[in-house]
């Protein structure tokens, strides 16, 4: 290998015709080109020769370079190019926090057009509302009509709102003027509010609300507007926009008294659903509950508020406990709240703290002091589960006693407080509370009863009177005092569970094997009353149609009765003939067809040596029963029956409201969940 001195050194270059050339240099050449390079040029090929990627050859004592002589170029020197300094902290975190609010933007536009797309689906879904022409409005409207200003303006006007942007939704896609908004708000107080107390009309004023809480202002026009005949059709739709408030509600993590009180009156008065699975009440009952406990609404409340305001304070966490109480003895489940909590058992005297008291708080505190009652009964049954049936009859007879002469406590407040409110819907909620105290003692009874059957039963056990009696109350106060009023087709849901399982328990005792229990007078009066009952829950002048709660009840009934009671008997005192005539039961089958309150027929005990003639008895191979309101509710639930087209009760019809119509219910078994709305409403009083 020869030296490195030696080895010639390679240049390839272009002449006047491009055509290339390999030149060969010796050392002393390479050095001056060196040189000269360093000399005229500090560094890096000229800007041609790097255009083209060749080695720029600098000739000494010459300006340019051998290619540049050569193709006669300028043989300019390249300038690097300058770099751009580097952005400060300061600096990459203004770029960062730009990006982040274009982020945030873009979101938001996207979430508008969301809710633009849903809100369009629901009016798609229901009768469209985007003109005002084809309704027949209240004459105070037609200025906004005749002067073209749409609900929203009109509302920006007649409330004194700073923009468009802070009127609810539902003002603007429902089409409601600001006349309609304060009729709605009137039809609230009148049809709602009595039945559950929770708001103050004084307080809770559409120009108050639509400022401070769209939330809660939402709720009350589309709990009303089920009542709303001028407009019938706006109901279904705006009940979605006040479920997609409460959901804007959960996300947001927001919380306040207007909020607690939204939610509460969204899980009392929920749109009716076809499907349990689908009924979404209990779960806006634990939200309202959960913001009260988080509000603590149960402390004192923070100074510098009104007296209405803290009246409103109390008032609420008053009917989260009743709502929560309630809830717990129908499902037999926990309570979220204590059962014995410091403000319920020192509320006895709330309703009269204050000149400002509503004529309703009397009623919502006799619930209270009742469900105290029931608190005390859920822990005797705790200690005595395991004790024998003879105790929890003792129990119960006790309880009974308790209850009742509560109540007479509570009957002689209501008439001293009836002198100061003569209103008719007064008389109306006491009778309610007498109701319902019946019924709850018949829940009561049911246990001793339960109990007592396992030992022997016969006309004469007190325990069975007293639970006969309680259940012809519940009927009775329905049938001859609520119904006659009117007001009953506004109540809410829950008195129609009440009313059932006092029905479902008195056609039980029709069963062959309960007849021993009864005497032939006896049996024609509980058949009397309960096609009574049913007349009335299927009138027009209570089901607002025919998915509403009573009409399904009314069913209901009707088809139990009909399995234990002879066509004759049904016939002569005018039951509403059914579609589908039910068998009756053949009791020669034995237990293998279950109804309420059957549970199995698993290994029972024979019947107890030195039985007396007359008494009945659970005996070995009858099938086991829970008379319990949970296992009622669950029953109702599974067991409901199909309806037909030819079903007298509003079949195929409209509403009040004009926009629903009864479901095929009868269908997939999905009878069972039509009226799983009735048992997913737990407060009232």
């Amino acid at each position: 290998m020869p030296p490195l001195s030696q080895t010639p050194l390679f240049h390839f270059a272009s002449d006047s015709d491009d055509q290339d050339t390999v030149e060969a240099l010796d050392e002393s050449s390479r050095h001056s080109v060196l040189i000269g390079r360093a000399k005229f040029k500090m560094s890096g090929a000229c800007a041609d020769c790097k255009a083209v990627k060749v080695r720029c050859e600098i000739v000494p004592d010459h300006r340019k370079c051998r290619r540049c002589e050569l193709k006669n170029l300028p043989c300019t020197p390249r300038e690097r190019k300058k770099r751009k300094p580097a952005d400060t902290h300061e600096e990459l975190q203004e770029r960062a926090r730009n990006q982040d609010r274009r982020i945030q933007q873009l979101l938001l536009e996207y979430d508008k057009m969301k809710a633009d797309h849903k809100i369009r689906q629901w009016i798609t879904k229901f009768h469209p509302i985007s003109t005002v022409d084809g309704y027949d409005r209240m004459a105070q409207c037609y200025k906004w009509i005749q002067g073209g200003t749409s609900p929203d303006e009109a509302a920006v006007l007649f409330f004194g709102l700073p923009d468009r942007a802070h009127v609810p939704e539902i003002v603007k896609h429902c089409a409601l003027y600001p006349e309609e908004i304060v009729e709605l708000f009137g039809l609230f107080f009148k049809h709602v509010d009595p039945y559950f107390s929770v708001l103050d009309q004084a307080l809770h004023t559409p120009q108050h609300l639509i400022r401070t809480s769209s939330f809660l202002f939402t709720v009350l026009c589309a709990v009303s507007s089920r009542y709303y005949v001028s407009r019938p059709e706006i109901y279904p739709l705006a009940m979605d926009f006040a479920r997609d408030a409460a959901g804007k509600g959960l996300v947001e993590g927001k919380q306040s008294v207007d909020m607690c009180q939204a939610y509460l009156i969204m899980a009392v008065y929920p749109v009716p659903k076809k499907k349990w699975v689908e009924d979404r009440s209990w779960l806006l009952m634990g939200v309202a509950i959960r913001m009260a406990m988080e509000l603590q609404l149960n402390q004192p409340p923070p100074s510098g508020l009104t007296e209405r305001e803290r009246l409103n304070y109390v008032r609420t966490w008053l009917n989260c406990y009743c709502v929560d109480g309630s809830h717990a003895i129908q499902f037999g489940k926990m309570p979220m709240l204590r059962l014995d909590d410091y403000l319920a058992r020192s509320s006895a005297k709330w309703y009269r703290s204050s000149q400002m008291n509503t004529a309703f708080d009397v009623h919502l505190v006799a619930y209270v002091q009742i469900l105290l009652l029931m608190a005390q009964w859920k822990s005797i049954v705790a200690q005595q589960s395991g004790n024998g049936s003879t105790e929890i009859t003792e129990a119960a007879i006790q309880m009974h006693g308790r209850l009742e002469s509560e109540m007479d406590h509570w009957v002689g407040e209501y008439a001293h407080e009836l002198s100061y409110h003569p209103l008719p819907i007064c008389v109306y909620r006491g009778n309610t509370t007498q109701m319902i105290t019946a019924y709850l003692k018949l829940v009561v009874l049911s246990c001793g009863f339960q109990a007592a059957f396992r030992k022997g039963l016969s006309r004469d056990s007190k325990i069975f009177q007293l639970s006969l009696d309680a259940a012809r109350s519940v009927i009775q106060i329905m049938v001859e005092r609520l119904a006659p009023t009117g007001y009953l087709r506004y109540a809410m849901d829950a008195n129609f569970l009440y009313v059932s399982y006092a029905a479902a328990f008195l056609i039980n005792l029709l069963r062959p094997k309960f007849l021993p229990l009864l005497n032939e007078l006896q049996r024609k009066e509980i058949i009397l009353t309960v096609v009574n009952l049913i007349k009335v829950l299927g009138s027009r002048d209570v089901a607002l149609d025919g998915r509403h709660t009573p009409a399904l009840y009314s069913k209901f009934l009707s088809s139990l009765l009909r399995q234990y009671c002879p066509i004759s008997d049904l016939t002569e005192y005018g039951c509403p003939a059914e579609a589908e005539e039910a068998k009756p039961i053949d009791t020669r089958n034995g237990p293998e067809v279950f109804y309420w309150p059957d549970v199995s027929s698993a290994g029972l005990p024979k019947v107890p040596d030195g039985t007396m003639p007359g008494m009945i008895y659970q005996q070995h191979g009858d099938p086991d029963m829970d008379f319990s309101l949970n296992h009622f509710v669950k029953t109702v639930a599974q067991d409901f029956p199909p309806s037909t087209a030819d079903d007298p009760v509003f079949w195929g019809s409209t509403d009040s409201a004009g926009a629903w119509h009864h479901p095929s219910i009868g269908h997939s078994g999905s009878s069972s969940r039509g009226v799983a709305t009735s048992s997913q409403i737990w407060n009232s009083y």
